[in-house]
């Protein structure tokens, strides 16, 4: 049996069963609503199941960080069940842990957006690592999280003290929410206030590579690496340094950057190269720069679950129809 774990209101959800549905492969759905206390493990013995993220709809750091740590504890729970995964629930939390992840990268020198530290206490302890490192345009991430929720662009003139960020976070009566539009922020205390909340979650500090440019925007891509082959590649385009298309920034097709052959091998090699790192990942979406001027590719992050693309989904829907293939091949067992 093929198993599903999501959210039964979802793109992910009804474009996952249309793609099963047109090649014969019925899926059995379980909502992460049914995986409480008392459920029953056993059903997944012997399936072959693909797992989705829970759809969030708390926008508040607080309460997030509360679904978060619920979402890794039954991913553990799930790691102890016998079945074959499309990703296994040990690989989407390592990479899902960006500290983790992008240690793992470093060390094996993959090409990466550097990081300078990790889990700074503070904003004056931030401020202190970029003043050492002599780095004053950096990235903030927290350590968890996707989509862009709580990534902060911040940059500061050493000389004057002078401050900017780019970010979708936001505070409200001393609490720090996530929202869908990017801010442009230039009043020191606030943001400074910002980074101390985000410091509170637990970040990662990276240096800010400067992207390549396209028609005048900066642009980066997220590429869908699955079965040891890029599967499909959307390029994020933005006015700004963040480019994740869900704050309204512009997507573009791959063909448009007219992109060498050679550039486009080492797009591919260096995903490879990052996926064979972590056992048990056989579907990534990596999100990948090309740095400003040369165009070498250097990798921004991964997630165990990027392979949502409007683009494909929309259209052939090839991403998670090779998926269905794949899990159906491996299915050994039924409810």
């Amino acid at each position: 049996m093929v198993i599903l774990i999501g959210s039964e209101n979802s793109k992910r959800t009804e474009f996952f069963k249309k793609a099963a549905g047109q090649n014969g492969i019925p899926v059995h759905f379980i909502g992460w609503d049914s995986i409480q206390e008392g459920f029953n493990y056993g059903i997944l013995q012997g399936a072959a199941v693909k797992i989705d993220p829970p759809l969030y709809k708390v926008t508040e750091f607080g309460i997030m960080q509360e679904s978060l740590a619920w979402y890794q504890a039954l991913l553990r729970e799930l790691g102890k069940c016998s079945c074959t995964y499309l990703n296994t629930p040990g690989a989407i939390l390592d990479v899902l842990d960006k500290e983790i992840s992008k240690q793992i990268l470093q060390k094996n020198n993959i090409c990466v957006t550097r990081m300078l530290a990790s889990r700074p206490e503070s904003a004056a302890h931030l401020l202190d690592i970029m003043k050492e490192s002599r780095a004053y345009s950096v990235f903030i991430k927290p350590v968890n999280y996707s989509g862009a929720a709580g990534v902060a662009a911040f940059r500061i003139n050493p000389s004057n003290g002078r401050m900017k960020m780019y970010t979708s976070c936001r505070l409200k009566d001393g609490r720090l929410y996530n929202t869908k539009k990017l801010h442009v922020l230039e009043e020191g205390k606030e943001i400074l206030d910002i980074i101390n909340k985000l410091a509170v979650l637990g970040i990662i500090v990276e240096k800010w590579h400067p992207k390549d440019l396209f028609n005048g925007k900066s642009y980066d891509l997220r590429a869908v690496y699955q079965f040891g082959r890029i599967e499909y590649i959307v390029v994020r385009q933005s006015d700004g340094p963040v480019t994740n298309l869900h704050l309204n920034n512009q997507a573009a097709d791959i063909k448009e950057l007219g992109l060498s052959g050679r550039i486009m091998s080492g797009i591919e090699e260096i995903c490879n190269q990052a996926v064979s790192l972590f056992d048990g990942l056989n579907v990534a979406g990596i999100d990948v720069m090309l740095d400003k001027g040369s165009r070498k590719p250097r990798i921004i992050e991964i997630n165990g679950q990027g392979d949502l693309i409007y683009q494909d989904i929309f259209s052939e829907n090839i991403i998670y129809r090779k998926q269905a293939e794949f899990l159906k091949s491996m299915d050994t067992g039924s409810l």
